[in-house]
């Protein structure tokens, strides 16, 4: 079940009776694509963050050790990191207004949902990935098969948007 039908399941009977009224199933269905997104990009963020909050522990543990190859990678790999943090959190929203110049159509956005559950089951590998490489003394080369598994949440981030905006 997606987020969409599980939300939609959700209807208390005001809700259901306001379904009824011309016009306010379309307003209902925009902003349950709305929360649906938001409710989406925040799970990706959250395991990111886990990602993030873990890295802290190995930065100190290698500040502790004096480890500054690991420091320095550790470092670059934080800033990619809370890049692609921010770039999801403030991400275009699944869904257009009334009066934007692109229009997204129900295909598109089934696309989009799509994506969204593909890049949370990468997040949710990534950050479990992550886990266990920092459960063991972490090394450089770990940090780097990592970092190719952040590159390609990134780019599977990249074409969500590309078909957000229509190409």
């Amino acid at each position: 079940m997606d987020i969409k039908e599980k939300a939609s399941g959700q209807l208390n009977w005001l809700e259901k009776i306001l379904h009824k009224i011309p016009g306010f199933q379309g307003y209902y269905q925009r902003e349950l694509r709305r929360d649906s997104d938001r409710l989406q990009r925040e799970f990706i963020v959250k395991q990111l963050r886990k990602v993030k909050s873990g890295l802290n522990g190995v930065l100190q543990d290698a500040s502790r050790q004096k480890n500054f190859e690991l420091l320095q990678v550790c470092d670059l790999f934080g800033k990619s990191l809370e890049k692609s943090i921010g770039e999801i959190r403030y991400a275009d929203q699944g869904y257009s207004g009334f009066f934007d110049l692109i229009k997204i159509r129900e295909a598109e956005l089934d696309a989009v949902y799509e994506w969204d559950a593909k890049i949370a089951e990468m997040a949710i590998r990534f950050a479990e990935e992550f886990k266990g490489a920092a459960a063991l003394p972490l090394e450089s080369s770990q940090l780097e098969t990592l970092r190719e598994q952040l590159d390609q949440i990134n780019g599977a981030f990249e074409q969500r948007t590309a078909l957000l905006k229509g190409y």
